[in-house]
């Protein structure tokens, strides 16, 4: 039989660089969710609106949940990995090796992100899109006006080019920071070929996320052009009449006013003529705005489906009486959450009633109180274990609570279930800099607005190796 070569810090380096990538992507879907959610009614109402936004909608849903995906499968790949790492650690401490901490003084776990984002349509009311700037301009027209706010489309196809940059980035620190591990390491090498497995469809979500900001920067881009043609011709139309037209182009509407109040009948032939070259300005947006219906998704389900299949961790149950087995397939913050139960003694309760009290911790964690509760039962945040719940500490931030602190791991932690506090945040980086160990317990559930995100992502980019944030 072959020796297994033990590396440990394979385990402990890989399950990091899987979790600050898990957290970045799901930080980047945040972005994104949150600002959908603040951007208004980005694509109109009108017939061509209604029809681009309604299959935008789709395609944005689908990437989020793509990137929703990889998140959790990274970071559940994360808890398994470190989990292995420290199994091997008591194995070899136990072996009377000793040559490496015990596992009480191991690296911290790794992020856990199970974001579940949500997108607001980009469908709804703007305004009407052309103004009576002639008298009788609108009915010359004779169809409805695409009242799309450019503004808003321009920052969605921003806001995707970000999110496609940050997830590439993601995957490039996994596939050059995750090294191979050394062949006589089994189950590492199982790990490691599963991760690179990954890559494509991490790709793919990346490629999802251009595509939706090459579409929108399109369909602005177009009505844009109408809207400025609109202008001209309203222009041209006023002038030829004799009379002048002051046209405002708005971000959803082109309107002003005109110094005739009537048309005279002699001249409404050109009025018609106005709205017939307005209405081929339509068409081209019409036209520009079916390129969203030849949209082919990168993540195609086969490689949707190689991110959910590693969102899970498989258990096996045994009855009471120990005679036979259940598989069951859970989200890793509840296998961790489980895993703390039985650290703590796991007796009192079988499985079956404790994730029946699990699940209903979860379905309450809107509630800031019952949230707590929730982050402490899936982080093991014990008092038994030396965990002090509402700790304060003088030196470091005066009249400050944390949720929990453990002075021998050196940790604070904050849960929110819904909005941060951002003058709280920035105290707390008072924690980081004396070099102590920072973990915020986000609700996966809530929109956090994209400022609130991207203070946290400061934050982590400054202190990698000290500042955690985990999507429960």
């Amino acid at each position: 039989m072959g020796t297994w070569v033990v590396d440990s810090d394979w385990y402990f380096l890989t399950a990091a660089i899987l979790g600050r990538a898990g957290s970045k992507v799901a930080g980047a879907a945040g972005v994104v969710s949150g600002a959908s959610h603040g951007s208004g009614h980005m694509a109109g109402n009108d017939p061509v609106g209604t029809k681009w936004g309604s299959r935008y909608d789709s395609a944005a849903r689908d990437a989020l949940g793509g990137a929703d995906s990889l998140a959790q499968a990274w970071s559940s790949l994360a808890g398994r990995v470190y989990q292995a790492g420290v199994n091997h650690a008591w194995a070899e401490f136990h072996a009377g090796r000793r040559k490496i901490p015990v596992p009480a003084n191991l690296p911290p776990r790794p992020a856990i992100s199970e974001p579940s984002s949500t997108i607001s349509s980009s469908v709804g009311a703007n305004g009407v899109g052309l103004t009576d700037i002639i008298p009788g301009l609108v009915e010359a027209v004779g169809k409805e006006t695409p009242n799309a706010d450019t503004k808003g489309l321009d920052a969605a196809s921003d806001m995707w080019q970000r999110f496609a940059t940050t997830v590439a980035e993601a995957v490039s620190d996994v596939v050059s920071q995750v090294r191979r591990p050394d062949h006589d390491m089994p189950d590492a090498t199982a790990f490691y070929e599963t991760i690179a497995n990954l890559s494509a469809p991490a790709d793919a979500v990346a490629a999802d996320g251009r595509t939706l900001s090459a579409l929108t920067h399109s369909f602005s881009a177009a009505t844009s052009a109408m809207r400025a043609n609109i202008a001209s011709e309203v222009n041209s139309t006023a002038m030829w009449m004799g009379g002048a037209a002051s046209v405002v182009v708005l971000s959803s509407e082109v309107t002003g006013g005109a110094s005739f109040r009537a048309v005279p009948a002699a001249m409404r032939w050109r009025l018609n003529q106005a709205g017939t070259n307005i209405r081929s300005y339509i068409a081209a947006v019409e036209t520009a705005a079916t390129a969203i219906d030849s949209l082919t998704v990168a993540l195609d389900p086969a490689k949707k489906g190689l991110l959910d299949n590693q969102k899970f961790v498989d258990i096996e149950i045994y009855d009471p009486d120990g005679t036979k087995t259940h598989h069951h397939r859970i989200p890793l913050s509840k296998w961790l959450a489980w895993q703390n139960y039985l650290h703590r003694g796991g007796q009192e309760w079988d499985w079956n009633r404790w994730s029946s009290n699990y699940d209903q911790l979860q379905e309450n964690s809107a509630n800031g109180w019952w949230f707590d509760k929730y982050a402490a039962e899936v982080m093991g945040y014990s008092k038994d274990d030396g965990w002090h719940s509402q700790y304060s500490d003088q030196t470091i931030v005066p009249g400050r609570r944390w949720d929990w602190v453990s002075p021998d791991l050196n940790e604070f932690i904050e849960n929110k279930s819904g909005r941060l506090d951002m003058d709280q945040l920035a105290k707390d980086e008072r924690v980081l800099a004396l070099g102590h160990q920072l973990t915020y317990n986000l609700n996966a559930n809530y929109p956090y607005s994209p400022a609130e995100i991207a203070a946290l992502q400061s934050l982590q980019d400054r202190y990698p190796d000290q500042f955690t944030v985990n999507r429960l």
